[in-house]
């Protein structure tokens, strides 16, 4: 299946995704924009030439990926690009690891070709996806932390811990699906209704349900809306 390659919000790349179904990891030839040589290559070229690579640099770049159906990948392993300055000649190939195994059997292996929402459930731009974890990140405080937060007693939001990846948008309001990792968490995704405050949410907000799997989250709240849509 193809998959377009983000940095932030600029594609840098295109490639034609391969993998390993029980291992979750997937991978590709990589086939780069002007964008990725002028603006992302030099940083690859730093990650491969030390013993001891700056993940805090590499992460920052925020690479996504997103299938030709639509779906955002939320890799836990993350992102590498081979791709090194002694043989700038050579094919570049990007792996993408930690993939969990539904999200590759029900989007990479099984229907890789049919819409993976149903309305009123959208897709996502690479725009909106960046829009709505900066939003969340800051309704949950794990982003632009205030001084006097160290005072709030105030108890965590359930996601303060969670690494997030924005998957899916009702179309009629503000809810967004969000696929998660969070050791204290059994659940795969979470459903967030944002309230574009910009800033940290009173607790008990965002409200916030959690799915065990995509599945759960397709016959418990998508399908629903889907009648209700059509009715």
């Amino acid at each position: 299946m193809k998959a377009k390659i983000f940095s932030h919000k600029q594609l840098i790349g295109t490639t034609e995704i391969q993998g390993h179904a029980g291992m979750g990891v997937l991978y590709g030839e990589f086939i780069p924009t002007e964008f990725y040589f002028d603006n992302i290559q030099k940083s690859v070229w730093e990650f491969w030439e030390t013993n001891k690579p700056d993940y805090e640099k590499w992460h920052s770049l925020r690479f996504n990926a997103q299938l030709e159906n639509g779906v955002f990948l939320y890799p836990e392993g993350g992102y590498t690009i081979d791709d090194l300055e002694e043989f700038p000649n050579e094919p570049k190939r990007i792996d993408i690891a930690g993939v969990a195994w539904e999200v590759i059997n029900d989007f990479f292996l099984t229907q890789p070709t049919r819409p993976f929402v149903e309305e009123p459930w959208n897709e996502l731009q690479i725009e909106q996806k960046i829009a709505f974890e900066d939003e969340l990140h800051k309704e949950i405080g794990t982003k632009g932390h205030n001084f006097f937060d160290i005072f709030n007693k105030r108890k965590k939001h359930q996601l303060s811990g969670a690494e997030i990846s924005a998957f899916c948008h009702d179309q009629r309001n503000d809810d967004v699906l969000f696929e998660i990792k969070n050791a204290n968490l059994d659940k795969r995704f979470a459903l967030v209704h944002l309230t574009w405050t910009g800033k940290k949410e009173k607790e008990g907000y965002p409200i916030t349900t959690f799915y065990k799997d995509y599945d759960e989250f397709k016959y418990s709240k998508m399908y629903p809306n889907k009648v209700e849509w059509g009715n």
